[in-house]
């Protein structure tokens, strides 16, 4: 079955939020290529530095909101011909998470191949719950948290 097949059978409101998710995807990967990271995040982030929070409770609404955009970005990165890797996936997240009034933490982390080649990986997360990139989140040691 198609990308188009599948989109087609969901409601109007989820189209649109794939439609936002690919416009998002799109605009960051061409970002990362040509503008430092420190630049977009400090752009939509407001320059803002995670605080360390105990809050682990996110309110219900905040969750579905999380769930629908995890759906949409994922949905779009998994089905299009274009490869978007964890740090346009969790830019765009966080970005129709902060749209939607949702406070999420963008986290960036490094881990050693067995060959000893660095690696990096970034996840969106709200509240303590991973909302992207949570499939190798574990094996990447946090360095860096932006929310």
């Amino acid at each position: 079955m198609t990308l188009l097949g599948k989109i087609v059978r969901r409601r109007p409101a989820d189209l649109l939020l794939a439609a936002e998710a690919l416009t998002l995807l799109a605009i960051f990967r061409v970002c990362l290529a040509l503008v430092p990271v420190r630049r977009i995040i400090g752009a939509i982030t407001h320059g803002q530095r995670a605080q360390t929070s105990n809050d682990a409770e996110v309110a219900e609404s905040s969750a579905s909101v999380a769930r629908r955009v995890q759906w949409a970005v994922s949905a779009v990165a998994r089905h299009s011909a274009v490869t978007f890797v964890c740090f346009p996936q969790a830019l765009a997240g966080y970005t129709m998470l902060r749209w939607r009034g949702v406070p999420g933490t963008i986290v960036y982390g490094v881990a050693r191949a067995p060959e000893g080649e660095l690696l990096a990986h970034t996840w969106l997360t709200v509240g303590d719950g991973i909302v992207l990139g949570g499939e190798a989140a574990g094996e990447f040691t946090a360095i860096e948290r932006w929310t």
